[in-house]
């Protein structure tokens, strides 16, 4: 069984070792345009609700449309072939309006995470995908929200300390991956950042208040690739999955 931060739940499925992406991408997406990450420049210069009022129809237009077309090709392409047990519709969306009591601020980056049911998308280990002025990002990420799986995260690292040594070595041999350890919270939080294999495990990771794996696609290739970030972004997923298996394990299914 998994267990969530809301209560246990039985497995539903036996996760696949690898990730199986037909040959032939089944494809709607058409692609961030360069009007996407203007629109993102101008939230990060004044990052305020009156800023996200002004932007609102072109959000919709050149962020969210074609952010839920590459959700609907993620699920055609990756979800279904492989049959995963994940919530792909409900609430897998980020807002870019903070929830800041009312003070009005807003986000300059978009993310999507599926889930596994019982969970939420801030509750689970996450698979996500984000677009912000940078370019865009497909990795794993662990963190604050989700204090029970980030707790058995770091006991899973510290009991197979040289399988996870070699899946992130492995991981950093490749372009464009990095992984982000954090430690503390708040103002205090510090981030580590490590770009080449590891040649062993550092001791800090253990007290990692979040961690985060990602292969970074640059804001011009984005743009320049169109709807072919997809087949990147599958690539990335194949990529991360034996780390993710890692983390939560492939479970018989409950019978």
């Amino acid at each position: 069984m998994f267990e969530s931060d809301e209560g246990a739940y039985p497995t539903i499925a036996r996760l696949p070792e690898t990730l199986f992406i037909p040959e032939q991408i089944d494809l709607t997406f058409s692609g961030f345009g360069k009007e996407a990450f203007e629109i993102l420049d101008r939230l990060k210069t004044n990052p305020h609700i009156e800023q996200y009022r002004r932007e609102k129809e072109g959000i919709q237009h050149y962020l969210m449309s074609p952010f839920r077309e590459y959700r609907d090709d993620l699920v055609i392409n990756l979800v279904l072939p492989n049959t995963l047990p994940l919530e792909t519709e409900r609430n897998v969306f980020s807002r870019l309006l903070k929830n800041d009591f009312g003070a009005g601020g807003c986000h300059h980056h978009l993310w999507m995470s599926f889930y596994r049911p019982g969970y939420t998308r801030l509750r689970d280990i996450q698979l996500p995908h984000s677009i912000d002025p940078a370019g865009f990002s497909v990795g794993l990420y662990l963190g604050a929200h989700a204090p029970s799986i980030l707790k058995d995260a770091r006991r899973r690292i510290e009991t197979g300390r040289s399988e996870f040594v070699v899946l992130v070595s492995e991981l950093l041999s490749l372009s464009r991956w990095q992984f982000n350890y954090y430690l503390g919270t708040g103002a205090a939080e510090e981030s580590r950042v490590v770009t080449a294999p590891l040649n062993d495990l550092p001791a800090e990771i253990l007290k990692a208040t979040g961690l985060w794996f990602r292969a970074q696609f640059e804001r011009d290739e984005v743009i320049e690739w169109g709807g072919e970030l997809l087949s990147y972004s599958l690539r990335a997923m194949q990529v991360i999955w034996p780390l993710y298996l890692f983390f939560v394990g492939g479970v018989e299914a409950n019978t």
